[in-house]
């Protein structure tokens, strides 16, 4: 058994007993655990998926009904590149989108709410190159190789699902698709290589809040 599995157990077999919504919720924080998959389906760099735990927050409680959204999702993709016939890593690209946008929620009983939203924004890009494609730059000729990501407007449906284990603590699963298409371009003395990446990923957050007051 994962241990992401096994806490998600013990917190609910925690709670079980005491569920109902976190009505004393104003600001809650926590933690989640993020499994991010990228798309693969179209572009030049092969981008790797990323999963681990992150900060995750609350404001109050949500209700039935349409209402705005905002978000971040901040993030950062592995990129993979063919120079000079071989595959090698090119570097770290970041993606970091500010967001807001309108969506539905239902309530269910006291202590559970589907949220459907459409958030969309602009994001902030930049590219790390790493030693290894450096190397592989020069093993073309060139004296030296510097690399570029443009900002570029995102777009992200997703789905979530708050259900409150107790007054004070509340678990969350939400699935999405992130849509972010900056130009990347690599300068060097041949000349600058540019083009589109696609930083698609499908991201799924799984995480836990306690309110704070």
């Amino acid at each position: 058994m994962s241990r992401l599995r096994l806490v998600l157990l013990l917190l609910m077999g925690l709670f079980a007993r005491d569920t109902y919504a976190q009505t004393d919720n104003r600001f809650a924080i926590g933690v989640d655990y993020v499994v991010r998959a990228p798309d693969h389906a179209a572009g030049e760099d092969y981008a790797h998926g990323k999963l681990g735990p992150g900060p995750m927050w609350r404001f109050g409680t949500t209700k039935t009904g349409w209402g705005f959204h905002w978000g971040f999702n901040w993030y950062t993709a592995r990129l993979d590149r063919v120079i000079g016939g071989s595959s090698v890593e090119l570097g770290q690209l970041q993606v970091r989108p500010f967001m807001a946008g309108y969506g539905y929620s239902h309530a269910i009983q006291r202590h559970t709410t589907i949220t459907a939203a459409v958030l969309g924004g602009y994001a902030i890009g930049s590219l790390h190159l790493e030693q290894g494609a450096v190397d592989a730059y020069t093993r073309l000729g060139a004296q030296s190789a510097v690399a570029k990501a443009s900002n570029t407007p995102v777009l992200k449906p997703e789905l979530g699902v708050w259900y409150n284990l107790s007054r004070r603590v509340g678990l969350n699963v939400n699935a999405g698709y992130m849509i972010a298409r900056p130009e990347v371009s690599i300068s060097t003395s041949a000349g600058v290589d540019r083009h589109k990446a696609r930083a698609d990923e499908f991201i799924l957050r799984v995480g836990t809040v306690f309110s704070l007051f």
